[in-house]
């Protein structure tokens, strides 16, 4: 029984710690893509079901990365030694991934905050939560360095929502690399009904 038990743990373990998006891609070409979040406790990454609409539910399949506090407590960091790290952003708000090539790539931002304090829910120890999600949909091109980037933004009635930026990374004159924005991403913000 207790080789079983070692098996079936061993089996869990391992299909977990398997990321589609840590190796380039075996069906065909694969561009380089660094999820950033500024500043978030926790945002966690994965493929849409539908690029049109988000959803509040993934398959674990569709796993990409996990950016923020809980990156460092599962350990879900990626380096692909990419150029322009933002070193004062912080290794657990940075992590870098393949994503497929040549053909329209879709992702979803689902970010978490902390949005307040109600001592009286004792399920959530008092915290209140909020979630802020982007889908984020583009080409990306053969061999090329992207970053996408999820921060906070303030609307023109003062509150404050999240927003999302995709750059490509290009060399610059002397070694140097800059993030220019790319110009055809899209960016969906309604939920599915």
């Amino acid at each position: 029984m207790k080789k079983i038990i070692l098996v079936a743990v061993a089996t869990v373990l391992t299909g977990c710690a398997t990321n589609k998006f840590s190796q380039p891609m075996v069906d065909g070409a694969s561009a380089k893509l660094r999820l950033a979040s500024v500043p978030s406790n926790n945002n966690f990454i994965h493929v849409p079901d539908t690029p049109d609409c988000i959803s509040t539910k993934s398959k674990p399949e569709n796993y990409i990365a996990t950016l923020g506090v809980k990156a460092n407590l599962i350990r879900s960091l990626s380096r692909l030694n990419m150029p322009a790290y933002d070193n004062e952003l912080g290794d657990s708000h940075q992590n870098e991934v393949y994503v497929p090539a040549e053909k329209p790539f879709s992702f979803q931002f689902n970010g978490i905050g902390i949005s307040g304090f109600a001592p009286g829910e004792v399920d959530s120890g008092g915290a209140l939560y909020s979630w802020c999600r982007k889908i984020v949909t583009f080409e990306p091109k053969a061999d090329t360095n992207y970053e996408a980037l999820y921060d906070y933004v303030t609307l023109p009635n003062g509150k404050e929502t999240c927003g999302v930026k995709l750059f490509e990374i290009v060399e610059g004159s002397g070694a140097t690399y800059e993030k220019v924005e790319v110009a055809n991403y899209k960016v969906v913000e309604n939920y599915c009904k």
